[in-house]
């Protein structure tokens, strides 16, 4: 699949996974946080919405296919859930903040220089970094700070799981 397809892939998350909704959201894919909503709803949005269900509720994902509507079963781990939406959907475990999506809203994220942010962050936070990004829709402000070290961490576990799981379907075809 290539990335433009990719980016195309729009997801709707249960209620369980909401760490894994921002994940997503990060990685620059539209997601719903079904946060408040019955299963009858989640799976008529999934439907209607043209989106992919991500789950830990076993009931759910077998009415979710029941019903025709693409579903996967995820581990409640991140960054295996991750590499099982890698494996199974092929989403790209990088996240580039200039076409990510802000974990809390979903909306997309702008790149901004230090100027139209002065005020808007810690004065040491505005010292040390050049470039930020801005919720287009809730208007919260990210930066590449020391939390970013743990997000690679994240990834590169989620990227290596995935290429074992990917050696093995090819070591099986062979």
């Amino acid at each position: 699949m290539n990335q433009l397809a990719q980016r195309s892939l729009r997801f709707i998350v249960d209620s369980m996974l909401g760490s894994l909704a921002r994940w997503i959201r990060m990685l620059g894919y539209d997601t719903v946080y079904a946060r408040d909503m019955h299963d009858s709803e989640i799976l008529e949005a999934a439907r209607d919405e043209g989106r992919i269900l991500v789950t830990r509720d076993r009931g759910l994902y077998r009415r979710a296919l029941r019903r025709g509507v693409q579903a996967i079963l995820v581990s409640p781990e991140p960054a295996k859930a991750l590499a099982q939406l890698a494996g199974r959907y092929g989403i790209t475990l990088v996240i580039n903040p200039d076409t990510s999506r802000c974990p809390l809203c979903n909306s997309p994220l702008a790149r901004r220089g230090r100027d139209e942010v002065k005020g808007r962050v810690p004065a040491s936070v505005y010292e040390r970094h050049m470039v930020f990004w801005v919720c287009t829709g809730c208007g919260q402000v990210y930066w590449k700070g020391g939390h970013w070290r743990g997000i690679e961490k994240t990834l590169m576990e989620a990227r290596r799981m995935a290429a074992r799981v990917r050696d093995r379907g090819l070591q099986h075809r062979g």
